[in-house]
């Protein structure tokens, strides 16, 4: 069960056990109008300008940290973590683009609110904004693998327009306790 606490640091605080939860990101057109992207995967390991739409970035490793790009396939692949982004920013380099590539390719896009991986107060599949046009599922949630640290970890995620225009970035604190 996760509590929400107050805003330490300009970040709103979920308190959370390391593993065993799910992580949701919904976008709804931004200034442009144009549809929001639903691309969780553009990689190339030689341009660090090749993005997906959604873009994920940590403040602290999480899992195994690994260093691995969007390495949750199939078994038997070993499932890896994600590496942090100190700063997080954006892009701009290889090993911000692998990391943004790395925890995006996690997620699944649910173009209706019928899809969803979110409930309303009744029980059925909905967006929890009604202006939303995307959700962004972590899939299927944040298990062992991806478990995070003790302690506070940031969460910054942004999402590009059909035309790779990003929107504002969000950010919320992850926090463990012992």
């Amino acid at each position: 069960m996760a509590s929400i606490g107050p805003q330490d640091d300009g970040f709103l605080t979920y308190v959370r056990p390391t593993s065993g939860f799910l992580i949701y990101i919904e976008a709804k057109p931004g200034i442009s109008g144009l549809p929001v992207g639903t691309v969780t995967f553009d990689f190339d390991q030689t341009d660090p300008n090749v993005l997906p739409d959604l873009q994920v970035l940590v403040s602290r490793a999480i899992g195994d940290g690994s260093t691995a790009v969007c390495d949750d396939g199939p078994l038997p692949l070993p499932l890896g973590g994600v590496p942090a982004t100190v700063p997080v920013t954006f892009g701009g380099s290889l090993a911000a683009a692998g990391a943004i590539n790395d925890f995006a390719c996690r997620f699944d896009a649910r173009g209706s609110s019928a899809q969803a991986c979110t409930r309303d107060s009744f029980g059925v599949d909905s967006f929890t904004n009604t202006q939303s046009r995307v959700q962004f599922c972590s899939s299927p949630g944040i298990g062992t693998e991806l478990a995070f640290p003790v302690g506070d970890t940031i969460v910054s995620a942004r999402v590009r327009d059909i035309a790779g225009q990003p929107g504002l970035s969000r950010s919320i604190a992850i926090r463990v306790r012992p």
